[in-house]
């Protein structure tokens, strides 16, 4: 039969259980499927080689005549050249998929794989690590704290889509922030090893621009960090106690001193607990920066007397605890140590008191490795790395006897 729209309308389907075709007699292959609930179809029927194709080419109601019989004609002649229209339609339908898929990988915002890379390393990585990733990208209101953060450097990205960073993007990232070098420099580095690891995953692969924050128009605008010199001068320390031990903050006040007397570094002390304490032997367990296993200093007698009075009022198992803070204990010791520093207008940075450690270890002729042992640096010699062992109670003595020397300058009788 020659297919018009009427004759069309027309066709039923003979039979209660399986569909009915038609065909028409102008186009090869051309037909109209038929089923028991009168849903007509039109198809193409042919061969390719050996095999019957039957592809369906759309509904009645949504393909004009005419456009279906030119459909039609289309597959016949892919037919006749070997081309197998399902195989085509497959690839095509594969190939749009494919498409579809590497836009949806374009639309992946940086916070979304930021939160997966932390999570899956969070266990391999040492808790400062952890901790320096979770403070440069916070940022906003929290609702559980009802607290505005401040913005850091790495809530800026966190909106953004990684398709988007590209060098251009870096570039003004770092030149446009109003961070302190050190944060903006650190925050770089962050992500440039989130970036790494993305090239190196398969779920995130490919999205952001290759190498966009290794280049040269980017590594320029890292400002190079100058090492600090400040640190307490011996003429300096009777004033610095005696605002430091006015101070309101009494566990911060502790926290100073105890950086001043032991030379350990901000983050070990603040996330001591009172189980790594030894009364008994008077020993201090710290975690390292450098050894896993952490290290033990002594615990002299005014360090202990200040911890003592920590210990009367506390109510936690850090020493320095926190409600406020989600590791349990004080993360920012900063505006109140800025604040002691102004009053007296000394300029000193927290990590100056350990400089000033060292600096002022040397006026009581404490032996290098002794200072380097207790503070946590590295042996600067083989035979200092191999062959010198120093116990407890060596230790205790050099330390008890420059934190003397330090409350003789400080006037500060106990």
């Amino acid at each position: 039969m020659n297919f018009t729209k009427p004759l069309i309308e027309k066709l039923e389907c003979i039979s209660d259980s399986k569909p009915s075709f038609y065909w028409d007699s102008s186009t090869s292959g051309f037909g109209v499927k038929v089923t028991p609930n009168n849903k007509k179809t039109y198809i193409f029927q042919g061969r390719v080689g050996s095999t019957t194709r039957r592809i369906t080419i759309g509904n009645i109601k949504d393909w004009r005549l005419t456009d279906a019989r030119e459909k039609a004609k289309e597959l016949a002649v892919m037919c006749i050249q070997g081309i197998d229209p399902k195989v085509e339609k497959d690839k095509r339908i594969k190939s749009d998929q494919e498409y579809l898929k590497t836009e949806k990988r374009k639309e992946t915002l940086f916070k979304e794989a930021w939160n997966i890379y932390l999570e899956e390393n969070k266990e391999r990585w040492r808790e400062r690590t952890y901790l320096d990733h979770l403070l440069l990208s916070k940022g906003g209101f929290d609702e559980i704290k009802k607290f505005n953060y401040k913005p850091q450097p790495i809530f800026e990205l966190l909106e953004e889509k990684l398709s988007n960073l590209d060098n251009n993007y870096f570039s003004d990232w770092l030149q446009n922030n109003s961070y302190r070098e050190t944060s903006a420099s650190k925050a770089f580095r962050l992500v440039r090893a989130f970036l790494n690891w993305c090239e190196e995953d398969d779920r995130f692969q490919g999205i952001a621009p290759a190498n966009a924050i290794k280049s040269k128009k980017v590594r320029s605008k890292v400002k190079p960090i100058q090492a600090r010199k400040d640190c307490l001068l011996k003429e300096q320390l009777e004033i610095w106690f005696s605002t430091v031990l006015k101070s309101q903050n009494k566990a911060l006040a502790t926290f100073y001193m105890c950086c001043l007397l032991t030379g350990a570094r901000k983050d070990e002390f603040l996330s001591l607990k009172w189980d790594d304490l030894d009364f008994r032997w008077k020993t201090i367990q710290l975690k390292d920066k450098v050894e896993d296993s952490g290290r033990t200093i002594p615990m002299t007698k005014y360090v202990e007397k200040l911890l003592r009075d920590i210990e009367k009022i506390s109510d936690s198992s850090y020493i320095f605890s926190s409600n406020t803070s989600a590791t349990g204990y004080i993360v920012n010791p900063y505006k109140e140590f800025k604040k002691i520093c102004n009053e007296i207008d000394i300029q000193l940075t927290i990590h100056g008191l350990r400089r000033s450690f060292k600096s002022l270890a040397e006026w009581v002729d404490i032996p290098v490795g002794v200072t380097a042992q207790i503070s946590g640096h590295k042996p600067s010699a083989l035979a200092e790395k191999h062959y010198t062992y120093r116990p407890m109670d060596m230790l205790r003595g050099h330390l008890q006897k420059y934190e003397n020397w330090v409350l003789e300058q400080a006037k500060i009788k106990f």
